[in-house]
């Protein structure tokens, strides 16, 4: 018997209830239009299998699968800019994407800030650069080479060469704790960006060098230090000690591509009327908003937020918050979770959770691709003992992320917006965040000209 493919007759049909099926041969039945009960399907299953035990080994060897899929392999839930935020554009395909370009086209953005704010912002994960092979970002209106020298330590330089303006970081190599150009084979340090080799000329200029970007290794990511008056930095973003010893282990991630400016973005965390607005309905019922309806609050999260910027004059560049939120069915209470959130600079955030089952940590990262292009990365880190709950925490921060990705997709930025007191937190977030621009910013005007040259 070949389940799904074997043909019948009345009298060979296995035990159950049967239907015909469009088959044209007389008198004829397929298995797949079979109605049978638990027993019977039992039967028919283990027949065609060949005995129990496979059956029993096949079971095992499905619980080994999903044990090693969500207590093992940490989850990546990846989306590129067509992917979320835009579930109210019809279509599919390449019509689809024409659809969401216009709606880009379209959108006014409103009199933004300056697009590239001063700080330290992660252009990659730690895992990404591998060893020999150059890694080009492009990010904060900039071409970026990262690569490891011998030494394991990480660099970012120019990608472009001074001699005749070859990418270094396509097909580049490293050499040392140099990267060669592919053109001419002309090598520059990473520590300083000078030159030290061309291959066919006995001399080095000592004006031949590129330029270096001071550069951080810290929680498993790579930052680089921007700043648009060039100043050297006052802070770097705090290492995380159970991260750094190893007490929690790397759990999973996620990655959006947003359409809008970086501000708006960590701004939600002090907009604290809108998590109970927006992220009240279950994860259970999508990412969708239109999805937050009276009628699913059965089942719901509440939420309680405050935010403040740091009072020690040494920590201006940090804000914090501090979350409490509650998870409803019928109103009766099932579970809560402390969140304390520290934002470091404007591209950079950390959220220590306080669940039923112990501690874990998110760390969240917002950089420029583009001016109105954010890419956005949340990195959970758990103790090895919530290994399904830091899976399912991811799951459930992914959809909640994305219902915020519909309204920064769309929304208009408004610099004087019509603000009550209960929105005081709001307007103290931002003039926070305004330390963080200079007089060099680059703005989205000048950007602009930039990109369209």
């Amino acid at each position: 018997m070949k389940i799904g493919s074997e043909i019948f007759t009345e009298s060979s049909a296995p035990v159950g209830k049967w239907k015909k099926s469009c088959d044209s041969a007389k008198g004829k039945y397929r298995l797949q239009t079979m109605e049978v009960n638990t027993h019977d399907w039992y039967t028919i299953t283990t027949a065609s299998l060949g005995s129990a035990a496979t059956l029993k080994y096949l079971t095992i060897a499905g619980v080994i699968y999903l044990i090693v899929k969500y207590l093992v392999i940490p989850l990546d839930w990846t989306k590129e800019m067509d992917e979320s935020g835009y579930s109210n554009v019809p279509g599919t395909g390449y019509r689809r994407l024409n659809q969401i370009d216009k709606v880009r086209r379209n959108r006014k953005i409103g009199d933004i800030p300056p697009v590239y704010p001063n700080g330290w912002f992660m252009l990659a994960e730690s895992h990404q650069i591998k060893k020999n092979t150059p890694l080009q970002v492009t990010a904060l209106g900039e071409n970026f080479a990262l690569f490891r020298g011998a030494d394991g330590q990480c660099h970012i330089l120019h990608a472009y060469c001074p001699h005749l303006g070859a990418n270094m970081a396509i097909g580049g190599r490293i050499v040392g704790d140099c990267i060669e150009c592919p053109f001419h084979k002309w090598q520059f340090n990473g520590y300083d960006g000078k030159c030290t080799h061309i291959p066919y000329s006995d001399k080095v200029p000592k004006f031949a060098e590129v330029k270096r970007y001071r550069s951080l290794e810290v929680n498993d990511m790579i930052f680089v230090w921007y700043h648009a008056e060039d100043e050297e930095p006052t802070w770097v973003p705090d290492e995380i000690p159970e991260i750094a010893s190893g007490k929690y282990f790397y759990r999973g991630r996620n990655e959006f591509k947003i359409n809008a400016h970086i501000q708006e973005i960590p701004e939600n965390g002090s907009d604290v009327w809108h998590f109970n607005a927006l992220h009240s309905t279950s994860v259970i019922f999508g990412s969708d908003i239109a999805a937050n309806n009276s009628d699913k609050k059965f089942f719901n999260h509440e939420w309680e937020s405050t935010w403040e910027p740091s009072t020690d004059p040494a920590m201006r560049h940090i804000g914090v918050s501090k979350l409490l939120h509650h998870v409803k069915v019928f109103g009766f209470v099932l579970g809560k979770l402390d969140i304390d959130i520290r934002q470091m600079g404007p591209g950079y955030v950390e959220l220590k959770f306080w669940t039923p089952l112990g501690r874990m940590v998110i760390t969240q990262t917002v950089t420029p691709i583009e001016p109105m292009i954010q890419k956005v990365v949340h990195r959970v880190y758990a103790p090895w003992t919530m290994a399904l709950y830091a899976t399912l925490m991811i799951i459930g921060e992914s959809i909640m992320v994305e219902r915020d990705i519909m309204v920064w997709n769309n929304k208009k930025y408004l610099e004087r917006p019509l603000l009550v007191k209960e929105d005081k937190a709001l307007a103290k977030y931002r003039r926070w965040f305004s330390q963080f621009y200079s007089e060099h910013s680059p703005t989205y005007s000048t950007t602009k000209k930039s990109l369209e040259w």
